[in-house]
């Protein structure tokens, strides 16, 4: 396993695209909290005096049939569920807004990623060692020091506040319960306001620490840069295979053509094949069409029985004219023009032709 200290290469797509799979996705919990505490904030300021109405309804419908409800067991279960029916019908939209807020808020982070894995049982998730090395690493003293963060924000905040009205609070017994309920939202809200500018500073270093943390976490030795790539473009071996069983097939037309177009193909028998071609017209001597030894020469040897190409079992010969520093479409060397000619002479006379 690489060392921490080499991996100094920023992941690539496919790194963050496995560790996606795997669950391990960026995310900022702290922005995601702001965001909920924005949007409860808005429905608090929006909702709070409907949900007082509907609760004092609730409360007025309780007590003013207390006198002539007998309390049972089997009055109980009833009351409850009315109770717990019109508590629910004035919280579940709340709650269903925040839900979706945060499904929203974490999609916009990482985008829509769907994956059991993390679920899935790991020796890591309890194994006391790691995690003490988590509790001490640097996510977990920065994680210390939002939790500090907050406690020291958010208790001096609320005392000051409270302060602020404490003699608007003492008083609150007094006051008819519309006036009560105005002035609590009022005092809810601007707690939640104050909370809000401390805790969106705090979130915004949240977000840049955790995404640091990620790439930092997710950075590759040169060893796993190379690894990867391999597996990405194929091992070279096995490329170089695919490359020459390309290579063969896009040959074969061409092989079809220049075996069609010789004169005679002479081999080894097996182990090598030269076919050649002799016009007067386009050169003095006899070129090589085609060559090629094992496999080769046997496709060689097969396209000329199926194009009635005359082959003739020459073994120094086909060595001889394989092993020549000729390419195919050039002419035969000079010191071969004597055995060539002659093999070529014969086929000519058996066809009923002269050279």
């Amino acid at each position: 396993m690489p060392d921490k200290d080499d991996k100094v290469f920023d992941p690539t797509p496919a790194r963050i695209e496995k560790a996606r799979e795997e669950g391990n996705v960026f995310r900022s919990t702290e922005a995601i909290s702001v965001g909920l505490l924005v949007t409860a904030a808005v429905l608090l300021f929006m909702g709070m005096p409907v949900m007082f109405n509907a609760l004092r309804s609730l409360m007025a419908d309780l007590y003013q049939n207390a006198t002539q409800t007998q309390i049972t067991i089997g009055s109980v279960v009833p009351i409850l569920m009315t109770a717990g029916y019109r508590v629910g019908i004035v919280l579940l939209p709340f709650m269903a807004i925040l839900t979706l807020m945060s499904i929203a808020l974490s999609v916009a982070q990482t985008g829509w990623n769907v994956t059991l894995k993390p679920l899935q049982p790991k020796w890591e998730k309890i194994s006391p060692l790691k995690g003490l090395k988590r509790i001490f690493s640097s996510k977990g003293l920065f994680e210390l020091f939002k939790a500090l963060a907050k406690i020291i924000v958010a208790g001096p905040m609320a005392y000051l506040v409270v302060q602020r009205h404490l003699g608007e609070i003492l008083v609150l017994h007094t006051l008819p319960l519309p006036t009560i309920l105005d002035a609590a939202t009022a005092w809810i809200v601007s707690l939640l306001a104050h909370m809000l500018v401390a805790l969106t500073a705090l979130s915004i270093a949240d977000f840049a620490f955790e995404k640091w943390k990620y790439k930092e976490d997710l950075k590759m030795s040169k060893k796993e840069l190379e690894e990867e790539k391999k597996r990405q473009e194929g091992d070279p071996h096995v490329k170089n295979r695919r490359r020459e069983q390309a290579m063969e097939m896009a040959r074969r037309p061409r092989m079809d053509h220049a075996v069609l177009n010789s004169d005679v193909v002479i081999t080894n028998p097996t182990h090598y094949a030269v076919a050649l071609s002799y016009d007067p017209g386009e050169a003095p001597a006899p070129r090589v069409m085609l060559k090629g030894m094992r496999k080769r020469a046997l496709r060689i040897r097969e396209l000329a029985d199926r194009f009635d190409v005359p082959i003739v079992e020459e073994p120094p010969l086909a060595r001889a004219l394989y092993a020549a520093n000729v390419e195919e479409r050039e002419q035969i060397p000079q010191e071969l023009y004597q055995a060539v000619a002659t093999i070529l002479a014969e086929i000519y006379r058996q066809r009923g032709s002269r050279l």
